[in-house]
């Protein structure tokens, strides 16, 4: 299989800008969400409070993707399927309406890119130690 044209860290930080751009949406058009789910009017400071961690969020993945932390990438990765599988069960015990899966779905896809170009790093690392250790070796001989 090809690797991925681009990093793990680069996949984070679009997810961050993702993040940033919703929440930015939230709190400056909190009424927009009342064109996809049946909000009452007297919600829109509740999207607006929401947007507030949501932008800190975004703002965090966005550094932790620019920064390239194996760990921090890893537990994104795990963060974001445990998104999905909190939705999932939300609308399935129909606590929330099917339409917030799409939310679920974005962060499972980008889940899905990051662990992709993570995997692919790791070969890469892998492959270019088993060359050191045999430029070593040849040189000791």
């Amino acid at each position: 299989m090809q690797p991925p044209s681009f990093s793990s860290g680069q996949t984070l930080f679009w997810h961050g800008v993702y993040l940033a751009a919703a929440a930015l949406a939230l709190f400056l058009a909190p009424g927009f969400l009342r064109l996809i789910l049946p909000f009452a009017a007297e919600l829109d400071w509740w999207n607006r409070m929401l947007a507030i961690p949501l932008f800190n969020l975004g703002v965090l993945c966005i550094a932790a993707g620019r920064t390239g932390s194996r760990p921090l990438l890893q537990l994104s990765v795990a963060m974001r399927l445990w998104v999905m599988a909190v939705l999932a069960v939300l609308v399935a015990v129909r606590l929330a309406p099917v339409v917030v899966l799409v939310v679920g779905l974005i962060d499972l896809a980008s889940a899905a890119l990051t662990l992709w170009a993570l995997r692919a790093e790791s070969g890469q690392r892998l492959q270019a130690e088993r060359q050191d250790r045999r430029g070593r070796r040849a040189t000791r001989v």
